[in-house]
């Protein structure tokens, strides 16, 4: 490939194809022309020397400016190369001792600026000595600025905005030389060059160590969001940058701990309660912006709402319990699934005793359920016994948009009644296992009409901007069964009414009283139809956590993302024998000591992983 350079300023040579852009490169003194509407600088960065002198681990990182630079694009190189070893052996053995001894002996310093100036060389190539003695070795390194803008004045007025941004953040010492003449030579051997001259830096291995860029020890990812400052970092107030893309599976154990967050931007932030949810919200984005829909069921109190939203307070609103939302396809699963949910509904309001009467209650209940629905519901029956032989029959119980027609579980209390006499033939205490459903369930169904007596009031589909749905289940935080029992419907419902690609956010999980093997069969349809799943468990020391419900939420090494806050010792050790992993002993140790706004991130595809101080914007 061939380059063109102009070697005079009077007139532009065209530049022949280079690089990837088709107009090709055009170099005057001042600026390299790429087409017709981009001007490149190049610069070298120098430091005034002892402005730096001596300085933190990953000090360069200042050069990074704090303000948003809006003339131009900036890009940073920096490039080391170890030294030739003759010309290393010829500075240790003779250059240093000279130069030591020159400067120790001159009797030219004019001024207390520049006898401090000397004494810092003096301790600097003594300490290059004494470094070399332990067979440290010397690396060259150079930084190269290069700037992009629209136009030759963009260029200039991007150099500007640098320099106010250093003055306004003292960041002092920098200079920057404008690579006259030089620049395509230098654009074209960016990656490849280092420049070992007087005008640049070489210095002993470990501090050459000391000036590289170290953004982070964990997150730093080029495109994402910010959540806070990484604690693990070696620099302080490092931020966390973390791209979520492709997150579709999550799991965020808050452990009892809040996170700092805004709304907006950085500014007027709080500790935020059920912070789970705003670390949901983030990973969300990402889905939001690749144009799929999230659905959130919210069982735990969080007041902010994603843009595009569609809020359903289901404290009011009604999903028919016996409603039976599915497809064609799997309707045999769909009705068996529903029929199980159906009766753990009714079983959790009805607050059955021991464990062996809810056995024989469950068992009753359902039997004559799923006869009550082939054979009289509806006046006919709306299944049935063998769906396979008779598929026509079995999407009867496929629910429709005419929700006003399919039965209510209201419409089931006089074959409840109908079983009390049944019963009562067969002896005392069948009857009065019969008599006790149909008592309680009839309390419960005029204590709770919109759970058992209403049609479904939701959609049936949504418009192309309700990006986010919201299934506000909060308001009955107090009432967990009653909650467990709304939350069923609502996960019936949403599982089949999303799409594939779609998202599913259950907020605060761990709020409610639910049998797992109910929410198993939507875990299912789930996988089926490649919909994401991210579970926030708010508390601690609760018997519904990440571990007991892994079943339903995924174990831990399929989870695209993992984020924990505070720990309890029984927990740490059943999440990592859950995970087949240790934790790293400062993440656990951090954990254990449940501080708020600390928590720890974790990302599958590339394992990696951080201790974060958050501050999420919402």
């Amino acid at each position: 490939m061939k380059l063109l350079r102009k070697k005079q300023t009077s007139a532009l040579e065209t530049g022949e194809r280079g690089f990837t852009y088709p107009f090709g490169y055009k170099e005057e003194d001042a600026y390299i022309i790429l087409g017709q509407k981009k001007f490149i600088g190049i610069f070298d960065v120098l430091f005034q020397y002892g402005t730096n002198n001596p300085a933190s681990i990953g000090w360069m990182l200042k050069l990074i400016p704090k303000e948003q630079i809006e003339s131009g694009n900036v890009k940073f190189i920096q490039r080391e190369r170890g030294m030739d070893k003759d010309r290393e052996d010829d500075i240790i053995d003779t250059e240093i001792e000279v130069n030591v001894s020159t400067l120790e002996n001159s009797k030219d310093e004019r001024n207390a600026k520049e006898r401090t100036q000397n004494s810092q060389r003096i301790r600097d190539m003594k300490l290059s000595g004494d470094l070399a003695g332990v067979h440290d070795t010397i690396v060259d390194s150079d930084i190269c600025l290069v700037v992009k803008g629209d136009s030759a004045e963009g260029v200039e007025q991007t150099l500007k905005e640098i320099k106010k941004a250093y003055k306004h953040n003292s960041v002092k010492g920098v200079m920057f030389v404008r690579r006259t003449g030089e620049q395509l030579d230098e654009l074209k051997n960016l990656l490849t060059t280092v420049r070992a001259d007087a005008w640049h830096s070489s210095d002993m291995s470990t501090i050459s160590a000391s000036k590289i860029f170290l953004p982070s020890s964990g997150f730093s990812d080029e495109q994402g969001v910010y959540v806070g400052t990484d604690l693990s970092s070696l620099l302080s107030h490092n931020p966390s940058i973390i791209d979520f893309t492709g997150v579709r599976n999550a799991i965020v154990f808050m452990g009892g701990v809040s996170v700092y967050g805004s709304i907006g931007g950085i500014e007027g932030g709080s500790l935020l309660a059920n912070g789970g949810s705003a670390i949901a919200h983030v990973m969300a984005d990402s889905n939001y912006l690749s144009g799929k829909r999230t659905h959130h069921i919210m069982l735990s109190k969080f007041d902010y709402t994603s843009p595009d939203s569609l809020v359903f307070d289901m404290t009011k609103e009604s999903i028919n319990t016996l409603e039976t939302f599915g497809s064609i396809e799997t309707v045999q699963k769909d009705a068996t699934a529903n029929f199980n949910k159906a009766t753990a509904v009714m079983l959790l309001i009805a607050e059955a005793g021991s464990v062996g009467e809810k056995l024989k209650l469950e068992a009753e209940l359902k039997e004559l359920l799923i006869d009550w629905v082939i054979n009289r519901a509806n006046n006919g029956g709306i299944y049935t016994k063998n769906p396979e032989r008779d598929p026509n029959r079995a999407r009867m119980i496929l629910a429709t948009s005419n929700h006003k027609d399919y039965p209510t579980l209201y419409d089931f209390l006089p074959a409840l009644e109908t079983n009390v006499a049944k019963r009562a033939i067969e002896g005392e205490r069948p009857r009065e296992l019969a008599s006790f459903l149909h008592k309680t369930l009839k309390t419960a169904f005029d204590e709770y009409p919109n759970i058992f007596h209403k049609e479904t009031t939701l959609p049936d589909s949504f418009k192309a901007n309700d990006r986010n749905i919201y299934y506000d289940i909060s308001g009955l935080e107090n009432d967990r069964k009653v909650a467990g029992a709304i939350f069923l419907n609502t996960l019936a419902y949403v599982t089949n009414r999303a799409l594939s690609g779609e998202q599913i956010i259950i907020h605060g999980l761990d709020n409610v009283e639910i049998p797992l093997e109910e929410i198993i069969p939507y875990k299912e349809k789930m996988e089926r139809k490649n919909i994401g799943l991210i579970t926030v468990f708010n508390g601690s020391e609760k018997s519904i956590n990440p571990v007991t419900y892994s079943t339903f939420v995924g174990k831990f090494p399929r989870q695209d993302m993992v984020v924990l806050g505070g720990l309890v010792p029984n927990e740490l050790q059943n999440i990592e024998k859950a995970w087949n992993r240790k934790l790293p002993e400062q993440v656990s140790q951090t954990l254990l000591e449940s501080n708020p706004n600390i928590l720890y991130f974790y990302r599958r595809r590339d394992r990696i992983s951080a201790l974060i101080k958050t501050h999420l914007i919402l």
